[in-house]
């Protein structure tokens, strides 16, 4: 992994953001593609992050795509030692009496409280809802951002230990890649990449399906979601990025699946270090079944993630998400492939043209 990749995974991952107020991911973002005047960057009605090569237009473009939240409160009231907040997100209702948070509001920093014991509460919208007390006065308003404290980022043993790789692990993969892709000569060695960042995907994939709503992508696109998925034992960290076939809602584009694998296993033939995994991952529910369900053509790349939204289901404490570093690596090392030979007829051949194939070779099998 470059090095520059590695600091913005680091970074990224450090940042505080919630379904709905993901402001800080945005500023970097908005940040990072100011330093690259090739590099046009919109939002759409919103607030969905599309980033493209200003000369690398075409019909029919590849989109990676993450999304910006990850599971975590937003203050709602504030008392003088208290704050009410709702969590925006999947975490079991076990995790949370008693359990150390840290308040994030601009220009102090981060404050920390504990959610208080005793029952929870239910919004109207299905978010539970917390008090989360304070050994002193607290600096806060309604839509400070309350992170889990799992402590400080960390890497051990080439994983890294961190508040938050679902998805923002996969927000810097997918502009690490599209830095590399910026840099190749021309449009006929990379095609029309693009980078498709979302909002409010831990409260059901709200962002994405007002991208699909609004037209903020073309009917046209091949979509590669990227996740970083909980780990199973036949899923671990450490063996590689993984193709992922679909989750436990649904089951991705055929064609678009096929050739992605195709590309790993190539990339695995001249590279015997190169380690990748194609599964299920049924876990969780990807943004691709989503696009998929709009008509979009999509699959999903996804790193294996150990404490899942934080949840260690060993201990029943929260704790840091981890991925290994190799992995995230890998990942990147795949997008940058699928962005220069998914338009590649002789490297990413279509699933139906190789049935053709078999169907001309073996027909005779089968004509009377």
């Amino acid at each position: 992994m470059r090095d520059e990749h590695k600091q913005w995974l680091l970074e990224l991952t450090a940042l505080p953001t919630a379904a709905g107020r993901e402001q800080r991911v945005i500023e970097w973002v908005r940040r990072w593609a100011g330093q690259r005047p090739a590099v046009e960057l919109t939002a759409d009605a919103f607030g969905n992050l599309t980033l493209l090569h200003r000369n690398r237009g075409s019909d029919r473009p590849i989109y990676f795509e993450a999304h910006m939240d990850h599971p975590s409160f937003v203050v709602s009231a504030v008392q003088e030692r208290s704050a009410q907040a709702v969590f925006r997100g999947g975490v079991e209702a076990s995790y949370f009496p008693g359990t150390a948070v840290l308040l994030h509001h601009d220009g102090v920093e981060p404050q920390r409280g504990r959610v208080a014991e005793g029952p929870l509460t239910e919004t109207a919208t299905k978010d539970i809802g917390v008090t989360v007390n304070f050994d002193h006065p607290v600096t806060a308003g309604p839509g400070d951002v309350l992170m889990w404290d799992v402590g400080p980022q960390r890497v051990e043993n080439g994983r890294l230990f961190t508040p938050a790789c679902d998805d923002l692990a996969g927000v810097a993969a997918a502009l690490s890649a599209f830095d590399v892709l910026l840099r190749e000569p021309g449009p006929g060695v990379a095609g029309d990449i693009r980078v498709l960042l979302t909002r409010a995907e831990e409260v059901g994939f709200v962002g994405a399906i007002a991208a699909c709503i609004a037209g903020t992508i073309p009917h046209s696109a091949r979509i590669i979601a990227l996740e970083n998925s909980k780990s199973f034992a036949e899923s671990p960290i450490g063996g590689g990025p993984i193709v992922r076939v679909g989750d436990k809602t649904t089951t991705f584009d055929a064609d678009l699946t096929y050739r992605v694998g195709k590309i790993a296993e190539a990339i695995a033939a001249a590279d015997p270090d190169f380690k990748w995994q194609r599964k299920l991952m049924p876990g969780g529910t990807c943004e691709a079944s989503a696009f998929g369900a709009y008509g979009y053509t999509a699959t999903c790349l996804c790193n294996p993630l150990g404490n899942y939204h934080n949840m260690n289901t060993d201990t029943g404490r929260i704790e840091a998400e981890t991925i290994s570093l190799s992995d995230h690596a890998g990942l990147i090392r795949l997008l940058v492939e699928v962005g220069r030979q998914l338009d590649d007829p002789a490297k990413s051949p279509n699933l139906k043209s190789r049935l053709d194939d078999l169907f001309a070779k073996r027909r005779y099998l089968v004509e009377s």
